[in-house]
């Protein structure tokens, strides 16, 4: 069994990311398992940058934000990500260079640029796509208006999101259902993964 496991939850906003990854943190430090909880945009410098620029509205470039996501996104695998993995934790991040491919590219920024800008990051051992329609997503948000949040450019980027899953072997999980389905959905493919790596 190797030290540690990344998995990652992606979607649009409002798809349930961060209540179904902090779900899966707490369902498996109850089996017994190291895990910790991370998203992006981080905590640092670049990433409070970043999110001041989606909730200003402003259209920003789509170059300069892929370079502030990646640079934030190095930050956040030399600190974190890479750290817990070397000591055995399960990583648990809610939104990764996925969402740096699907929105910056919807954006208009080249998605072979993307591409290139993340290749050396470490890869997931699982990816969890929530799909929903962002017609039900921007309800459950509420009346807050962030960069992104158009219906459609959120369509496009959910069509993105889907080839990625098809490219990559993405688990989609139909978001749109009731909470405790997803969740189950998120247990099944996780106990599976858990039977695998411990018989390898």
């Amino acid at each position: 069994m190797k030290k540690g496991h990344l998995i990652v939850f992606e979607g649009i906003d409002g798809a349930g990311l961060t209540t179904n990854s902090n779900f899966l943190v707490n369902w498996l430090k109850s089996k017994g398992y190291k895990a910790i909880y991370t998203k992006e945009p981080t905590e640092s410098e670049i990433g409070i940058i970043i999110r001041k620029i989606l909730k200003s509205n402003f259209n920003a470039d789509p170059f300069l934000l892929t370079l502030l996501f990646t640079a934030d996104r190095q930050i956040h695998v030399n600190n974190i990500i890479l750290p817990a993995i070397k000591e055995g934790y399960f990583v648990v991040c809610d939104r990764y260079y996925f969402s740096t491919i699907t929105y910056q590219s919807t954006h208009g920024m080249d998605e072979r640029i993307i591409r290139k800008l993340s290749k050396n990051f470490p890869k997931p051992d699982i990816v969890f796509l929530l799909d929903i329609d962002p017609r039900i997503s921007l309800k459950r948000k509420g009346e807050k208006s962030e960069l992104y949040e158009k219906i459609d450019f959120l369509d496009s980027v959910r069509k993105k999101f889907l080839e990625l899953a098809s490219e990559m072997n993405f688990i989609v999980i139909p978001a749109e259902e009731n909470l405790s389905y997803v969740q189950s959905q998120i247990i099944k493919v996780i106990s599976y993964y858990l039977e695998e790596i411990e018989n390898d």
